[in-house]
């Protein structure tokens, strides 16, 4: 007889759950519609700004893409946003170190899929060109190929490895060697004309 009371129960108990969860999930979508529909519109704004980037609505667009990750952190569109996100810290001063972490969260929490390798390329484009770091910008490139071969920018990444020198003073060396040379004198006197 206790069997018997006990089935109602968590019958019942179990109905409630499955009915108040599948309202949560309705709601949740309305709110995840009403967040992305927030990120368009600034994100329109935006570009209407460029090419001198309203700074003020990139940092709104950010937060505005970090709470979408934070609620929804396995959602592919929260890579995307994430992604995003460290291109606009790009047009901050300084702030590249918060562009890597963006990316960081992608590539950890998307790995093994397409948007980690974009990820890891991206990072290492800005540790060799914003942050002048080239080894890590390797290490960045040697991962895409590696855990992702037959994603496109493999290829890229692949390509950069064989022109990106490890020593950053070489680069500065290689153009005084070019306005030094007597060849180029004449190149450069007639682009200052």
């Amino acid at each position: 007889m206790k069997k018997l009371g006990i089935w109602p129960l968590a019958l019942l108990t179990l109905l409630t759950w499955s009915c108040s969860s599948g309202t949560e999930t309705s709601e949740e979508k309305n709110e995840a519609k009403e967040l992305i529909a927030e990120i368009e519109a600034i994100e329109s704004k935006l570009l209407k700004t460029l090419p001198e980037a309203d700074t003020t609505l990139a940092v709104k667009l950010i937060d505005k893409m970090q709470s979408y990750s934070q609620a929804y952190p396995q959602d592919t569109l929260s890579a995307q946003f994430l992604i995003k996100a460290a291109n606009l810290y790009l047009l901050l001063p300084d702030r590249e170190i918060d562009a890597l972490r963006q990316l960081q969260l992608v590539y950890t929490r998307f790995a093994g899929q397409p948007y980690a390798a974009q990820a890891l390329f991206l990072s290492g484009m800005i540790y060799d060109n914003n942050l002048r770091q080239p080894q890590q910008a390797i290490r960045m490139w040697e991962q895409v190929v590696a855990d992702y071969p037959s994603h496109p920018l493999a290829a890229q990444a692949s390509n950069l490895l064989k022109i990106t020198d490890t020593d950053p003073y070489n680069d500065l060396e290689m153009i005084e060697r070019w306005l030094n040379d007597p060849k180029n004198k004449s190149i450069q006197s007639a682009e200052n004309k």
